[in-house]
């Protein structure tokens, strides 16, 4: 690969400054809290110059959001390398995502955001070019990617009996991904529940990915 020239690095770490710079406020503010003046303002260069590296607010965004993800799938694909069985990588891919989401909280509480309702049709058809995400198909690629290497693995367990046979694959992601949310989502009052017993949050989780596992190992499967 050839070497960048100087005004490519100039312009790379410009956007790299842009980048950061908005990844704190959105780390600290809701999407609607945050304006591109107080990007500008904190990388000190004009609006104007922002929207060169950047279509709008809703591609800047998606740009920090896609970040996150990049780093979630390369956990779903470390977690699955040194597994055999599907099972096996289906146990690897829970764990990192509960990892991430207590390792990497600020990106994953944006990666739920961009879900909403707000954003879709931005992401899947948008003909306003002041609200058409620049880089929506990045995004959808990636979170391609994530469903498919959880599908791959249920696939997997299903084939070599590790999975019950019975069980549809898609159905299963599905649930898995739903059910795993919604476990991560400690409400105060179970925090309270929790500290009354003496029981960690770690242990909580630990309890949930067995109890998960147990719903779809095969019936010789020991967990």
């Amino acid at each position: 690969m050839s070497k960048l020239t100087r005004r490519e690095r100039e312009k790379l770490q410009r956007h790299n400054d842009i980048l950061h710079a908005a990844e704190i406020r959105f780390f600290e503010k809701d999407f609607d809290e945050v304006s591109m003046d107080l990007i500008a303002k904190d990388v000190e260069l004009s609006k104007a110059t922002l929207y060169l590296y950047f279509k709008n607010k809703q591609s800047l965004y998606f740009a920090i959001v896609i970040k996150g993800m990049v780093i979630l799938r390369d956990a779903f694909k470390k977690a699955v390398e040194n597994e055999n069985t599907g099972l096996g990588k289906v146990l690897g891919i829970t764990q990192a995502y509960f990892n991430y989401m207590q390792d990497y909280s600020n990106y994953y509480h944006l990666n739920l955001s961009a879900r909403s309702p707000r954003f879709a049709k931005m992401l899947h058809k948008d003909e306003d070019e002041n609200t058409k995400i620049e880089n929506a198909k990045e995004y959808l690629g990636l979170l391609e990617e994530l469903l498919s290497l959880l599908m791959d693995a249920v696939s997997l367990g299903i084939k070599d009996s590790t999975i019950r046979k019975e069980l549809d694959p898609l159905q299963t992601v599905m649930f898995l991904g739903a059910a795993i949310e919604a476990t991560v989502h400690v409400s105060p009052e179970y925090q309270l529940l929790l500290e009354m017993y003496d029981m960690t949050v770690e242990e909580y989780l630990q309890h949930s990915i067995d109890v998960l596992l147990r719903g779809i190992a095969g019936e010789k499967i020991k967990i």
